[in-house]
């Protein structure tokens, strides 16, 4: 059984018994008939998972690994804010919803990190100088990665929802905290948390140490309106066994990483019901 669909469910039921809806307000999101897109919600969730146990795969219906996969190689390894080169190079075609007129996301997510920054060691992206920091100083309590840059959020089409990663060594396991500042819980959540696992696998298999613990925080955890009946589905589903994850043990440089090396056995989840996005 796998350990996500427990923690998934948890939370889930949670929102559904507990949460508290936005129905009073004005909100952004919103449907493709343009209809607002409400929620109910949680505040400050956390989700903690351990990549030496299990990958964190939900069951109770399928999450899109790969897809994920091929995100974090768009996001940190071409630093692109391009969703042509996502459609192209990846095959990943639904970021088009919040594309500018020349078909990227302007300053958001993959930009971020292209950028150099000046540390007293020289001059890095942030991946770089994680991954450099990590070699050389893995006691340093500073290894972030950061996309929300304020300067820069009126030049984004899209805010990061998942942006912020701190990393920590623990003996010879390197752990992560992904922080979030709002889930699409039904939609999208395990598609972070699964992401995010691959991601951190990547580091960790590049700099010498293995995946450790997977610290998932997020500050709005909702579910849409259209999306309820759904959610109270997956509530009845048994959760069923997690999926093998491996990678590629011969790949050592973190640009050289690319979508086939990356393998998902044994994962037959309970089956897909396609969901309108809000946007």
């Amino acid at each position: 059984m796998s350990k996500a669909d427990v923690i998934f469910k948890k939370t889930l039921m949670r929102i559904l018994d507990e949460g508290v809806t936005d129905n009073n307000y004005n909100v952004r999101p919103h449907w493709e008939d343009g209809t607002p897109a409400h929620t109910q919600y949680v505040t400050q969730v956390m989700h903690e998972y351990n990549l030496q146990e299990e990958f964190p795969a939900i069951t109770v219906r399928p999450t899109a690994m790969l897809t994920g996969a091929k995100e974090s190689l768009w996001i940190y390894q071409d630093q692109s804010n391009d969703v042509g080169l996502l459609e192209e190079k990846y095959g990943v075609k639904y970021w088009k919803s919040w594309a500018n007129e020349q078909n990227n996301l302007g300053k958001a997510y993959g930009k971020q990190m292209s950028y150099k920054h000046e540390y007293s060691e020289g001059m890095f992206n942030q991946v770089d100088y994680l991954i450099h920091t990590l070699k050389t100083d893995p006691m340093n309590r500073g290894l972030i990665t950061n996309l929300y840059n304020h300067s820069e959020l009126s030049l984004m089409t899209l805010r990061p929802c998942a942006f912020m990663t701190m990393w920590s060594v623990e003996e010879d396991r390197l752990n992560m905290t992904l922080v979030q500042r709002s889930s699409d819980y039904v939609v999208a959540n395990n598609i972070n948390a699964t992401q995010y696992a691959i991601f951190q696998h990547m580091i960790a298999q590049i700099t010498g140490f293995k995946a450790g613990k997977l610290t998932h925080f997020m500050q709005n955890v909702h579910v849409y309106d259209r999306h309820r009946d759904f959610a109270k589905e997956l509530l009845t589903r048994d959760p069923r066994k997690a999926p093998k994850f491996t990678m590629d043990a011969d790949v050592k440089n973190f640009y050289d990483f690319r979508p086939e090396h990356f393998k998902f056995e044994d994962y037959e989840p309970h089956p897909q019901k396609k969901l309108e996005v809000a946007i």
